[in-house]
C-alpha cells in the first residue's frame, strides 16, 4: 500500500498516511479533521544500479528475499 504526504488546506498540517490509491480522496486531516487536502510530491528511494544500497551490503540476508 503506497505513502500519500498531504497538507491540510485549512489548518496547514503536513502529514503522510498509508491508504490505497482509491481511498486516498477520503483522508482527513488528522489535526483538524478538515477533508480539504493537497496531495505533496512524495520522494521514494530506490536501490542503486549495481545492486543493494550501502545499508543492505553488510546484511546476512542482503539479497536473499528476507
Amino acid at each position: 500500500m503506497p505513502v500519500f504526504d498531504f497538507k491540510c488546506q485549512e489548518c496547514g498540517f503536513k502529514f503522510d498516511t498509508m491508504v490505497s490509491n482509491r481511498q486516498k480522496d477520503e483522508v482527513k486531516c488528522p489535526n483538524c479533521g478538515a477533508a480539504k487536502l493537497q496531495q505533496l510530491l512524495s520522494a521514494f528511494s530506490s536501490p542503486k544500479a549495481g545492486g543493494m544500497p550501502d545499508s543492505c551490503a553488510g546484511c546476512k540476508t542482503g539479497g536473499s528475499g528476507g
